[in-house]
């Protein structure tokens, strides 16, 4: 596993619980001072269609593929992570197998020390992050099976609550320092 002090991984436990907004947030925030790259991956399962819309391709595995966002217009999350300023945003999809392959291409081709703000759980089984956040959905049946797994590895478990939006008071306790992320106290 690889220690990569300049990244942050942001998590949840499903959809729809605030970490495109996090992601976003954190972006606009540092974007005007800083290179950001924006990262989302996918693991996908063998029967899925492999698509994500029309990104320009920068590396095609057999098993996962890599695209640059170009088009900050359209209404991707890796557009909108464009649009809130990430000098570049990067969306890898790959069987979960083959996550470490499709990661190490990303690693060769974007060889970089700037943040880099990741919206992805399974990113978590391979590298470690200065910072790793979750969210957490109020609805323990709508939570995913093996969301526990990561929990332990959080540094922080922020429970969602219905109709509430969190993700700003969150993002602003999340600092850059220089070369890696920090969390400060409420």
């Amino acid at each position: 596993m690889i220690s990569m002090p300049n990244l942050i991984i942001i998590g949840g436990s499903s959809r729809n619980v605030g970490k495109t907004s996090l992601c976003l947030d954190l972006i606009s925030r540092y974007a005007p001072d800083l290179e950001i790259t924006g990262l989302k991956i996918s693991a996908i399962k063998p029967d899925d269609t492999i698509y994500h819309g029309t990104h320009a391709l920068v590396l095609n595995g057999v098993n996962f593929r890599i695209f640059e966002e170009k088009n900050a217009e359209s209404n991707k999350d890796t557009a909108r992570m464009l649009k809130a300023g990430a000098k570049r945003a990067v969306y890898i999809e790959a069987l979960e197998e083959h996550m470490p392959e499709a990661f190490a291409g990303f690693r060769k081709i974007y060889e970089t020390a700037g943040p880099i703000i990741s919206e992805s759980r399974s990113l978590r089984n391979l590298a470690i992050p200065s910072l790793f956040i979750l969210l957490k959905h109020y609805n323990p049946a709508l939570i995913k099976p093996d969301f526990h797994n990561y929990e332990a590895l959080a540094d922080l478990t922020v429970s969602i609550s219905p109709g509430c939006s969190t993700t700003a008071s969150l993002a602003s306790r999340i600092c850059w320092d220089r070369d890696h992320w920090l969390l400060s106290s409420e």
